[in-house]
């Protein structure tokens, strides 16, 4: 199901990790995405694509992990689960998401 996918990121298979970007302040659920392929369009969604909000989905996690008498550690990357389909990448593609406020990061396929 979507959720199930939200959950356990089934439909990423790389992601990028870059400095921090400070977020107090900003309503995640209604952070506008687009994401770019080859410099057209693939997808648009909100924060709200995930479980209604990345929160929701980090706090599934955490109840998930907790039942299972387990938890996150310092310096653990948690990822709220992905808000667009995905989308397949060749050699040479070039893959640009763009999150309103917060700033884009770019992924040239090699």
């Amino acid at each position: 199901t979507t959720p199930d996918v939200v959950a356990d990121n089934t439909s990423q298979g790389r992601y990028l990790v870059g400095t921090a970007v400070p977020a107090a302040g900003l309503d995640l659920r209604l952070l506008g995405v687009v994401l770019e392929h080859n410099g057209e369009v693939a997808a648009t969604a909100s924060g709200a694509a995930s479980l209604g909000h990345p929160a929701a989905a980090v706090a599934w996690l955490v109840r998930s992990l907790a039942a299972e008498n387990e938890g996150l550690r310092a310096g653990d990357i948690v990822l709220s689960g992905g808000l667009t389909a995905a989308v397949p990448v060749k050699p040479g593609d070039v893959v640009t998401a763009t999150a309103d406020r917060l700033g884009s990061i770019e992924l040239a396929c090699v």
